[in-house]
């Protein structure tokens, strides 16, 4: 289970991702007005700031974050693989939003390994994520 530091900071994330969205929108609206592409310009933001100081490099797989499609009429769930704090876990979920939360989270301690979706019987079908799971 995940402590509450991070779920804060998850939802703080993904309310972030929201009001970008709504951004995004107004802007769109905004182009259909003027009939044309208008160059908004990007603000100053906190976040693109850099500071210096200590290094933050990350892995190759944690910079790629993977695009998570919307399940097809013969699938039924999605199955995630991650491992936290260096137990690997595998849980199913239905919709994408726990998916989200935990690529954003990815860290030291907490890898996505593998992401597929599933048949109604319950096997993978297609890999979104990753490679398979070897069996142990």
């Amino acid at each position: 289970m995940a402590d509450p530091a991070t779920i804060r900071i998850n939802a703080l994330l993904l309310e972030r991702e929201g009001h970008f969205l709504r951004v995004h929108e107004l802007e769109q609206a905004a182009a259909a007005i003027l009939g044309e592409p208008y160059p908004f310009s990007q603000p100053p933001l906190p976040s693109n700031q850099r500071t210096k100081g200590k290094s933050t490099k990350r892995s190759k797989a944690t910079d790629a974050t993977p695009k998570i499609r919307k399940l097809t009429d013969d699938e039924s769930a999605y199955r995630v693989t991650y491992r936290q704090q260096g137990q690997t876990r595998t849980e199913d979920h239905a919709s994408t939003e726990a998916l989200h939360t935990l690529l954003a989270a990815q860290s030291r301690t907490l890898d996505v390994l593998h992401i597929a979706t599933l048949a109604p019987d319950g096997s993978e079908l297609v890999t979104l994520h990753g490679t398979a799971p070897t069996e142990s």
